[in-house]
């Protein structure tokens, strides 16, 4: 399992969520109103030779540039390391998709924990910036009433209210006042009447909380998740691919057996229509076979 203790069985769920609801959302509500709108959230787990790196979220943003986005409660200068491994190990998977960028953003979202932290690390030839957002400067109660009284007053919420609910839990420092609000939050998430919606705030605060959220209580969300309307739905679509996938390729290889028998009867000389009686192909495929025989060598 990854360092982000998300398993892999439920990471479908959550990325496919996250990557259809993610699509043209802004960071206005962050304060980032001059980065450009997501034009798709990127896988965050990469096969790089030796090692393998995990970012928190990656997105592709309008004008192919790529944003970095990483939450922390705590600031190391190592940190910057990181994540400059991800974003050029993200360029160069891109690169394999014929996607150029051309310009890479690192944001940091720090919790309710930190009040300031460096911004940059400059050691010559390695310089990485990253664009900060500190969420001790959010007013956890304002938020929470907000969005609490849009949902009892049945509105439906904004995307500037979508965003600030994935990151409302990390407002608050420390661990246990962060799983209390997540627990809060979560449950004020569960009264969202958009099915859409909801599944896309109980996704999100999985990814942004995952560092900080009690494991047991994580598998428990995971739960409600797979359980709602538009998580059923993809699983639905899924079985739905595989079985299409299955039933073609048994098609096809019926096919190539209907062929095969029909070819040893042509050449004991068997009539064309009675082959294609037995073989249950057409006329026209039987004629095609015909045509496709090794030619006798004349004596």
């Amino acid at each position: 399992m990854p360092k982000t203790g998300i398993a892999h069985t439920n990471k479908d769920i959550l990325f496919r969520v996250l990557s259809e609801n993610y699509q043209d959302k802004s960071f206005a509500a962050y304060g980032l109103d001059d980065i450009p709108k997501i034009k798709r959230m990127l896988p965050s787990e990469y096969p790089v030779v030796a090692t393998r790196n995990y970012g928190d979220n990656m997105f592709l943003l309008e004008g192919n540039i790529l944003l970095c986005l990483e939450y922390e409660s705590t600031t190391s200068w190592l940190d910057f390391l990181k994540y400059n491994k991800y974003v050029t190990h993200t360029i160069e998977r891109l690169h394999e998709e014929e996607i150029r960028i051309i310009k890479a953003i690192i944001v940091v979202i720090y919790t309710g924990d930190m009040q300031s932290a460096p911004a940059e690390l400059d050691v010559g030839c390695v310089c990485v910036q990253a664009r900060q957002v500190f969420l001790s400067k959010f007013d956890t109660d304002e938020i929470y009433s907000g969005l609490k009284a849009k949902i009892f007053a049945d509105e439906r919420l904004t995307d500037e209210d979508v965003m600030r609910f994935i990151i409302l839990p990390l407002t608050q420092p420390d661990k246990k006042r962060k799983q209390g609000l997540i627990e809060n939050t979560v449950e004020l998430a569960k009264q969202v009447k958009d099915d859409a919606q909801q599944a896309f705030i109980l996704a999100g605060l999985l990814t942004a909380t995952n560092k900080f959220i009690d494991q047991e209580y994580s598998k428990m969300i995971r739960g409600w998740l797979a359980m709602t309307k538009v998580a059923r739905i993809f699983e639905e679509e899924k079985i739905q691919a595989v079985n299409m996938a299955v039933n073609a390729a048994t098609k096809e290889a019926d096919l190539t057996a209907r062929k095969a028998m029909a070819t040893k009867l042509l050449k004991l000389g068997m009539p064309f229509e009675t082959i294609a009686e037995v073989s249950t192909l057409d006329l026209e495929t039987i004629k095609q076979l015909h045509t496709e025989l090794p030619k006798e060598e004349p004596a």
